[in-house]
């Protein structure tokens, strides 16, 4: 694995498996709603600044923004837009919730199988997703929860809407021969905070007035980590991860994010590991390196092979 891309995936893992912690700060001043709207301002910002440094401008066209805006619906929007439709959604079992958050990239891998772009997922990263998968399920072991229930289904929908907003990602990041639009991460992860701007906007009066929002040193620096950070410039190395490399294996970063979250909590409330939980943390890393091996170089002549290279091979900019 190249040391940037590595750089990107740790990057991407620490900060979404940290964010639990920094959340709860917020939480101490700001309701959900009031967080995700000055979240996602906080990171807008930072974007629109980053991008006028960087000489770059927002795209144009309506079809362009169109698409944007339905990868912004799937991957925000939309999952909170069902947990209000679904009151059992709100009370779901915490670790079915986790299961179904991982699932994410095994539903890219399915989602390409249905659009019949298997070329898209090499056999090994596959397997790997699998062998992470496995390892998710041994870590929060949610044998006992309802899955034959309403906040099962909203959340299994919630999976594959956010699996399909990465497939759209990476189809914007492609090559315009391609019917992509060659769009740099910088430019996507600007358009997707502003236009979080105005979903969380749509969403303030579902609780954001109910109270006064309290705003401390600590409430506002966390808040600048979570939006210029998290929101910003880590969800802009997630998409230059799906750009170089599919959207299929930049997806695994998901499985390392409750790795991180866990030995957090080891490192930052005292919490004590069991042997399943160690075991189920290995399966993980093991499906990760999996997924990371080096690619084999195809034998000079076969053009076949060539031809099949991955979609992160042929990008303009090929180096999750």
């Amino acid at each position: 694995m190249r040391f940037d891309s590595a750089a990107r995936f740790a990057a991407v893992a620490l900060m979404w498996g940290s964010s639990y912690f920094w959340i709860k700060i917020v939480f101490g001043g700001l309701n959900s709603a009031q967080f995700s709207f000055f979240r996602i301002l906080v990171g807008a910002v930072a974007m629109l600044g980053i991008l006028a440094l960087g000489r770059e401008r927002l795209p144009r066209g309506a079809g362009v923004w169109a698409r944007l805006v339905l990868i912004a619906f799937l991957a925000n929007a939309l999952p909170v837009l069902l947990v209000e439709l679904v009151d059992d959604a709100v009370g779901a079992d915490a670790d079915m919730v986790s299961v179904f958050n991982a699932s994410v990239p095994l539903c890219v891998v399915l989602l390409c199988l249905a659009a019949r772009r298997a070329d898209r997922v090499p056999a090994r990263v596959a397997a790997g997703l699998v062998v992470g998968f496995a390892g998710v399920l041994v870590l929060y072991a949610p044998w006992g929860a309802e899955w034959l229930s309403a906040g099962a289904a909203v959340n299994a929908a919630a999976a594959v809407a956010y699996g399909w907003s990465m497939l759209l990602m990476e189809k914007l990041m492609g090559a315009e021969e391609g019917g992509g639009k060659a769009m740099t991460p910088l430019v996507l992860a600007t358009t997707q905070a502003v236009i979080g701007v105005g979903w969380a906007g749509i969403n303030m009066p579902n609780g954001g007035f109910d109270s006064t929002p309290h705003f401390s040193a600590s409430i506002i620096g966390a808040l600048l980590v979570l939006g210029v950070l998290n929101t910003g410039l880590v969800y802009m190395c997630f998409a230059w991860l799906i750009r170089e490399e599919g959207a299929a294996k930049a997806s695994g970063v998901l499985y390392a994010v409750p790795v991180v979250l866990t030995l957090g909590m080891v490192l930052l409330e005292d919490y004590v590991l069991g042997a399943r939980e160690i075991v189920g943390m290995a399966v993980i890393v093991a499906g990760l390196i999996l997924t990371r091996l080096p690619q084999r170089t195809a034998p000079a002549g076969r053009t076949r092979s060539a031809d099949r290279a991955t979609p992160a091979a042929k990008s303009p900019a090929a180096v999750r």
